[in-house]
């Protein structure tokens, strides 16, 4: 299973034709609007100099004349003309104002304002006047809930959420889209914050199970942070009983007076088996797992080879002894790289897959890649971004066949920087499919098989290993932070059960492939800085103040520092990682550090990559499943081209909202297969009630220890009535726990030795016991 190197659909414009939700002659795009907010200024301050008659000219009239064949003004042109008004205005007033008269302009006028508001720019009061959302103060974001009850709303530009107490959260649900407007402050000093409207509701189905009472049919969702119950409507529960598992649709959102209802769509089964874990992530997450015929009509008409008129334009690159390094399961290849001694550095050539040449804007194939973002890896499973006819078939770099790609040709100096860099379309051939534990095992342990067996790339490979070391300097250098994270392994059987499960760590191999990637993403990044066509950045702040004074608490109970907030650099957490390498409490404080980490996300602006301790950084290298490269990749290409950003595709405002639908999906991504995950741990350990295993305590609450398996790297509850008999203490301040009399006392970092009591594959738990 290959997973995603280097750790996602309202757009307002569609390759050649207009945006679903804004041209008249289409339906409405996804999201429902609901009833706009009733406390909204009528007016605003008036701006000095701006006539509320004046003409306002669009800067994108000639992007909007190539999309449509009739155009209306654009969406900045509208924004431009309500930030120039000193009150709310009704769409009759914005129509006069854009000189739009004609019935069919003025039906895509309507659509487009209903667009702006489903994206959170445009707000519109009781009274039908639109306002510029920035201006009110009003941020739009997501709905994060919390199992408590209360949560809080991430902002789409980033900073500080903000919090949302049990009263405003009845209004929604956990993935919501919201506006939202600060109210104050709570007593632990957190921006707290109030509903201003729902822009757009989380998907429509999830996995729960029945509960019945008096005749009255609910659903209690499996997902903790969606903390109501879903009331079934009489008649569309399809016959399911008390305590089946089943998939609810949500047919009417929740309010302030009441929970959500909706309907069964299946019934799943009485008890959750590991066969069910990953259609039930796939049902809970609303995954697009189906595909429409126009997107398989559309993959099935591409050549499976490379045709003689494809070449035209293109460097070939055949006759370089490009190889590809993957995981040993992998089946789609996105990247092949090649390295030379040049002069007293080297050489780089990243090819990476040039799916921007099959998938075009505005096609069914992109509508399709655009609603999934990202492929999302299951154990043993995989919901692809593209069909598999082009994800393993003619955008894949397979060995010896022709490829079509896009070069980012790279030359690097003894100091592992990169001194110039060019792009360019090429026909590659792949010449070797290695894996990364054979590449390591012929590079790194010297292993007299593996080297026979490679023997035709080894001088390249030990090029590549060469440069890598040059690059691992170069990333130390400039104080990139380096966790030694290590991935959990699943083997399942036919039926879908767990068989094995193993901790892999990287070794050299891996990181060689990351830091070719790495330098290509960042020659991406600047290439589209300078031509400055909007893309999507991938963007890393530093930590967040909050999580920042917990880490500082939980460093100091072990004798460890880190500068101020302010003032600390990735260097610094570098400095870290290396001073406590060789503790054995080392995994638990690296763990740690890296949750107190922002969430990298996507953004058109780039403030740079803070744990890279880049100051630009975008990805380039994985258009095959990640649709943020394959934007990269057409910008790249209209570059190439001559295009100027005013011309472009995609307009600003287009690119933001993308950025943030690409990045809502990625987290949709991830939480699906942290939910697999979690629920394979479980089946695994079923299979290992009432045995022993050493481990170290990550947590320390009130009610118990959090522990971690050493090996597995599996965590479990030991809960306090399962630690010997005694009254015990909990210090919050130096997170531990101390029992009165015995003595006993129990911290963070302690080894400890467990005997595994159950583990539940549906409520996702596991309680250990402590082995006294």
């Amino acid at each position: 299973m290959k997973r995603r190197k280097n750790t996602p659909p309202h757009t307002g414009a569609r390759g050649g034709k207009p945006a679903a939700g804004e041209d008249p002659r289409q339906g409405r795009g996804p999201g429902k609007r609901v009833k706009p907010a009733p406390f909204l200024p009528e007016r605003l301050p008036p701006l000095p100099g701006k006539g509320r008659k004046a003409r306002i000219a669009d800067p994108h009239a000639e992007r909007e004349a190539k999309r449509y064949e009739r155009p209306i003004p654009s969406r900045e042109a509208i924004i431009d003309l309500l930030t120039g008004q000193g009150e709310l205005l009704k769409i009759e007033k914005i129509a006069d104002a854009l000189h739009l008269t004609d019935p069919v302009d003025l039906e895509a006028l309507t659509r487009r304002l209903g667009a702006m508001l489903r994206d959170g720019q445009l707000i519109q009061n009781r009274r039908g006047g639109y306002g510029v959302a920035s201006k009110l103060d009003l941020m739009p974001g997501q709905v994060l809930a919390n199992a408590e009850g209360y949560g809080f709303l991430r902002p789409d530009e980033g900073g500080d959420d903000l919090y949302l107490s049990p009263a405003e959260m009845r209004k929604v649900l956990h993935g919501d889209r919201v506006l939202a407007s600060v109210v104050g402050i709570d007593r632990r000093g957190r921006r707290q914050g109030a509903i201003v409207e729902v822009l757009e509701r989380r998907s429509s189905r999830l996995v729960g199970r029945v509960v019945e009472d008096h005749g009255v049919v609910l659903v209690t969702p499996d997902d903790r942070r969606l903390h109501q119950d879903v009331l079934i409507k009489p008649g569309e529960d399809r016959g399911a009983h008390s305590g089946q598992i089943v998939i609810v649709e949500i047919t009417d959102p929740p309010t302030v007076h009441r929970g959500p209802m909706g309907r069964i769509i299946t019934a799943l089964g009485e008890r959750l088996q590991p066969s069910l874990v990953v259609e039930m992530a796939i049902a809970s997450h609303d995954l697009p797992h189906e595909w429409p015929a126009a997107a398989l009509n559309q993959a099935a008409a591409v050549e499976p080879e490379v045709t003689p008129a494809e070449l035209d334009g293109r460097t070939d690159l055949r006759k370089l002894p490009l190889v590809t390094i993957d995981g040993a399961d992998a089946k789609d290849f996105d990247d092949a790289v090649y390295a030379e001694a040049a002069g007293e550095g080297f050489r780089l050539v990243v090819a990476i897959a040039d799916v921007s040449h099959y998938v075009t804007p505005g096609s069914a194939l992109d509508e399709e890649a655009k609603n999934r973002t990202t492929s999302v890896y299951f154990p043993g499973f995989v919901v692809p971004m593209l069909p598999e006819t082009l994800s393993n078939g003619i955008c894949s770099l397979n060995p010896k066949v022709d490829r079509l790609c896009m070069v980012c040709d790279m030359r690097i100096d003894a100091d592992g920087e990169v001194t110039r860099a060019k792009f360019y379309p090429a026909v590659m051939r792949s010449h070797a499919r290695l894996t990364y534990d054979r590449v390591w095992q012929a590079i790194g342990e010297k292993d007299a098989d593996a080297r026979r067996e490679l023997a035709d790339v080894m001088p390249q490979l030990k090029v590549l290993h060469k440069l890598y070391k040059l690059l691992a300097k170069a990333r130390r250098r400039r104080g990139a932070i380096d966790f030694e994270t290590t991935e959990v392994d699943f083997r399942l059987d036919s039926e879908g059960e767990v068989v094995q499960l193993a901790a892999r760590e990287r070794n050299d191999a891996h990181k060689l492939i990351e830091e070719c990637m790495i330098a290509a993403n960042v020659e991406a990044a600047k290439f589209l800085q300078k031509k400055r066509i909007p893309a999507p950045y991938r963007v890393h702040a530093p930590p967040p103040a909050s999580k920042y004074e917990d880490l500082l608490e939980f460093l100091r109970e072990f004798k460890l520092s880190l500068p101020p907030q302010d003032k600390v650099a990735p260097a610094d957490f570098s400095a870290l990682l290396k001073k406590i390498r060789n503790r054995p409490d080392a995994s638990l404080i690296e763990s740690v550090l890296l949750r107190s980490q922002s969430m990298a996300v996507y953004q058109p602006g780039d403030p740079g990559h803070f744990g890279l301790a880049l100051e630009t950084y975008t990805h380039f290298t994985s258009p095959i499943r990640r649709y943020p490269d394959l934007l990269v990749h057409r910008a790249i290409r209209y570059a190439l081209a001559g295009g100027k950003p005013a011309g472009y595709f995609y307009s600003p405002s287009d690119m933001a909202n993308l950025c943030v639908h690409c990045s809502h999906n990625e987290r949709r991504a991830d939480e699906a297969e942290r939910d697999v995950d979690e629920r394979y741990k479980c089946a695994w350990m079923e299979k290992h009630v009432g045995e022993e295993f050493d481990g170290i305590v990550s947590g320390v609450t009130s009610f118990g220890l959090f522990v971690e398996l050493t090996e597995s790297k599996i965590d479990g509850l030991v809960h306090v009535t399962q630690l010997p008999n005694d009254y015990y203490h909990f210090d919050a301040t130096r997170r531990m726990l101390s029992g009165q009399r015995r003595g006993l006392a129990f911290r963070l970092g302690d080894e400890v030795r467990v005997r595994v009591l159950r583990a539940s594959l549906e409520d996702r738990k596991i309680d250990f016991r402590l082995v006294t």
